[in-house]
């Protein structure tokens, strides 16, 4: 009963947020196309800077990080990143429309690069390996005459291993 509950409440809370985006698109046209446009074009530069800057060998597995010492300021700079690499994943979702692959993941991949969590290397490797992902961000590399992106074949093996057990 409680998940049906839940649905419902879910169905409402939804139907609400729907109302109020038509409201504010109809009201603020302007303000949402700006933003949107604003956004977009943030995105497509940030991206392109993050892309490009990023070490060749970002996704080699064995690549050792090099930690903040200090707890207060690792913490800090950490709570920074997820907030700028959540946003960047929600910007990715939104730009990840049917046909247009290679942006919106690149923003999502930017998203994960950026922030903080347990798994998020593998993660930003298997992004990295979708081809267009790939094609996209050495393409913006070779722009800036920055190497193309080393991809070890380390992790595709032990994918195939985890497949035949």
């Amino acid at each position: 009963m409680w998940l049906i509950n839940g649905v419902k409440n879910s169905g409402l809370v939804l139907k609400d947020w729907g109302l109020l985006l038509w409201n504010l698109l109809e009201k603020h046209s302007l303000f949402v196309i700006i933003f949107s446009g604003t956004s977009l074009v943030l995105s497509l530069v940030g991206c392109a800077a993050l892309i490009t800057f990023l070490p060749a060998d970002y996704f080699d597995e064995t690549k050792q990080i090099r930690p903040i010492k200090n707890p207060f300021l690792r913490f800090i700079v950490s709570v920074i990143k997820n907030l700028i690499g959540g946003i960047l994943i929600v910007i990715g979702a939104l730009l990840a429309v049917p046909g247009i692959p290679g942006q919106g993941l690149l923003t999502i991949l930017s998203g994960l690069i950026i922030s903080d969590f347990p798994g998020k290397k593998k993660l930003a490797r298997r992004i990295i390996r979708i081809p267009a992902v790939q094609l996209a961000a050495n393409k913006i590399r070779a722009n800036f005459n920055r190497p193309t992106l080393i991809l070890t074949e380390v992790e595709a093996a032990d994918e195939n291993q985890g497949q035949e057990e």
